[in-house]
């Protein structure tokens, strides 16, 4: 038994489509022709809604253009450290590529330690027992006089200091008693000035009072 054939329902309804949107030669002879392609509105041209001003009364406006807020965005980043993370008082960041570090050309005693201590197994040097305990040696020896010669610099550095503040501290000294001496100096000068002036200045007469007893 075979099953029903469907047949596709046709309406009974005619429809009219008008020559406008059939024919593109009559399209083109509209005075008014709207592109197909809608221009995106532009956010901040729209209208605030409701969410949006309660918060512009609250906060102030937030909605901005969006070269404004391109422009704050790079500020933002520009102000912005590189490390984001506390740094504890009294710490010295260490600065440049780390493990680097610069020496004198004329240090031979950097230089021969260096030298010496540069593994023999890129240049393929084979060497006994006795040979390496001796290179480790003569390798600890510059070590430890490089180490005196820190210390020694170091000291050097501390007695300067040293010297520097008690310079500082005599000149300072010399300069307050300096003061002092002009400054007794200028009052013993006030001083005589002073004196002369009332020895040439003329004495007031004294007039003579007369007292007759009974009559106090």
């Amino acid at each position: 038994m075979g099953t029903a054939k469907r047949t596709k329902r046709q309406s009974l309804m005619k429809e009219v489509t008008p020559e406008i949107m059939s024919n593109s030669l009559a399209a083109n002879q509209l005075s008014f022709k709207g592109d197909k392609k809608t221009a995106k509105q532009d956010p901040s041209s729209r209208a605030p809604s409701k969410k949006e001003q309660k918060r512009a009364l609250l906060y102030g406006s937030q909605r901005k253009s969006k070269h404004q807020r391109e422009l704050l965005a790079k500020r933002v980043e520009k102000n912005l450290p590189i490390l984001n993370k506390s740094i504890k008082t009294g710490l010295k960041i260490k600065t440049g590529k780390k493990g680097k570090k610069f020496i004198e050309d004329n240090d031979t005693l950097i230089l021969q330690r260096i030298a010496k201590t540069i593994g023999d197994k890129q240049d393929e040097v084979i060497e006994s027992k006795l040979e390496k305990d001796r290179r480790l040696e003569e390798i600890r020896e510059l070590k430890r006089m490089e180490i005196e010669r820190k210390e020694k610099e170091k000291e050097e550095k501390l007695e300067n200091a040293k010297l520097d503040i008690k310079a500082k501290a005599s000149n300072a000294r010399s300069a307050r008693r300096k003061n002092k001496r002009e400054q007794f100096k200028k009052e013993k000068q006030d001083e005589l000035l002073r004196m002369t002036e009332e020895s040439e200045a003329p004495k007031k007469k004294v007039k003579k009072s007369v007292a007759f007893a009974g009559f106090d």
